[in-house]
């Protein structure tokens, strides 16, 4: 989970969602005010990272709770993006707040 000043943005058309979590297969955002979603939904879209780097995803949502959305990705994340990502994490935002 990241803290709320390093989370990563999930861009699909014209909105801008924060990523609560993500990993190579998965990954889990919070919806726009006023959004709504269903299981089973297909999402898409891009993963803008806070150091720069963009990942395009693809997936189907598997579980809604609330505003949360969790995605099992088709299209997922690098594994290097991964590791760079926890690796920045550590070193910019370790003792925050998650």
């Amino acid at each position: 989970m990241y803290p709320t000043s390093a989370r990563p943005l999930f861009v699909s058309g014209i909105l801008e969602r924060d990523v609560i979590d993500v990993s190579e297969q998965g990954m889990r955002f919070r919806l726009a005010d006023g959004e709504g979603c269903e299981q089973g939904t297909p999402v898409e879209g891009v993963v803008r990272f806070r150091r720069g780097d963009e990942v395009k995803v693809s997936g189907t949502a598997v579980r809604v709770d609330g505003r949360e959305v969790a995605v099992h990705l088709s299209v997922g994340v690098p594994l290097r993006i991964i590791i760079d990502e926890q690796r920045y994490l550590r070193e910019h935002h370790r003792g925050s707040a998650w």
